[in-house]
């Protein structure tokens, strides 16, 4: 019996089936351990067969006292310590770093290379203790899957990282730049978080007749963001958006905006946006000074700006009025066939440490 421990909701994991899809072809059976921390419970939603899904139903938010947090996160792990006990699973599979940093007792002893570590986020590696207890548990994995590169700047030295990209499907569609727009349709696709964030965009385009900037998604700061739009008449706010309309929203767009601003996360991430703007032949703006910045410029796949230049709008409407679709979709084409070879890779890897003895 295989152990998946998560620090979060199932329904805001996507990259379980990465291992859950593995696991049912190769009909071994799993439970699931996650914490439902929204305020308002629902069911959490999991298309998987799973012997078993543990729910720790405990409301947190994310903005919570850190004093809170740390008696929240305490609750957590005594429950999911509490059902590893019991259980005696042979492996785990552990999903992202604090589900890591909760239980690293068990991780460095009894499942002392008996579990896989998916990281996917930096958050306090700057902090040296922090630093410390994260060395831990990636050296005592079986291997560590990483979402981006660019985590290898603040990640201990280990010789069995394995990249894992954001992306469990290749269809690939080709643009279509005639939208029916004169203007540019810059696109934000995501979670509302940064306010200051979204209004610095809406403050580079807004009222700005070259360009329209559309934001789809949610979040607690939706109506503070519209409330501040008023009056610019090129901005609009489409609120949340389920998965299944997501591939027709970001058909609308003629580039994907994928600047975020400079800070110890945004640095060195790769968004699951980067995938979508390859699928769907979408270039993308980025911020040069962050990985994902650099990433975009290397491939040629956008263009990447600092967001103090002063020429921002001038050079964002220069490049996509002048690039070459076809040698865009070219390029898109050839930095999939890498990605696919990597994620070949790192299934294989997940395979090989499911089927192994112990």
């Amino acid at each position: 019996m295989i152990g998946i421990i998560y620090i979060g909701s199932i329904n805001r994991c996507p990259y379980l089936k990465n291992y859950t899809n593995c696991l049912d072809e190769l009909a071994i059976d799993y439970e699931i351990i996650s914490w439902d921390r929204s305020e308002n419970t629902q069911a959490e939603v999991v298309e998987s067969n799973a012997q078993a899904h543990h729910v720790f139903k405990h409301p947190s938010k994310e903005q919570r006292s850190p004093i809170y947090k740390i008696a929240d996160f305490y609750r957590f792990r005594k429950y999911a310590k509490k059902i590893i006990h019991n259980k005696n699973y042979e492996k785990l599979v552990v999903l992202t770093t604090m589900s890591g940093v909760v239980i690293l007792k068990e991780l460095c002893n009894q499942y002392k290379n008996k579990y896989i570590f998916d990281y996917r986020d930096a958050s306090f590696e700057f902090f040296k203790p922090f630093k410390s207890i994260l060395k831990k548990i990636v050296i005592n994995s079986s291997f560590t899957s990483i979402s981006s590169k660019g985590f290898l700047e603040v990640l201990p030295e280990y010789d069995n990282y394995v990249m894992a990209h954001n992306c469990s499907s290749f269809e690939t569609l080709t643009s279509n730049n005639q939208i029916g727009n004169s203007k540019v349709v810059v696109g934000y696709i995501g979670g509302l978080r940064e306010s200051d964030y979204m209004k610095s965009l809406m403050d580079i385009f807004g009222n700005d007749n070259r360009f329209e900037f559309i934001a789809h998604g949610g979040g607690e700061n939706l109506q503070e963001l519209k409330d501040y739009s008023a009056g610019m008449n090129n901005v609009i706010f489409t609120g949340e958006y389920s998965e299944t309309q997501k591939k027709d929203l970001i058909k609308g767009l003629h580039l994907i905006c994928y600047n975020y601003p400079e800070s110890f996360i945004n640095n060195l991430a790769l968004a699951n946006k980067f995938y979508d703007g390859l699928l769907y032949r979408k270039p993308f703006l980025g911020n040069i000074n962050t990985y994902s910045g650099k990433l975009i410029k290397s491939n040629d796949v956008g263009i990447s700006l600092d967001l103090k230049d002063k020429e921002y709008k001038n050079k964002l409407y220069d490049y996509y009025i002048n690039h070459n679709p076809q040698a865009f979709e070219k390029r898109c084409d050839l930095l999939l066939s890498e990605i696919k070879d990597e994620n070949k890779v790192y299934q294989k890897n997940i395979k090989d440490f499911f089927m192994n003895e112990i």
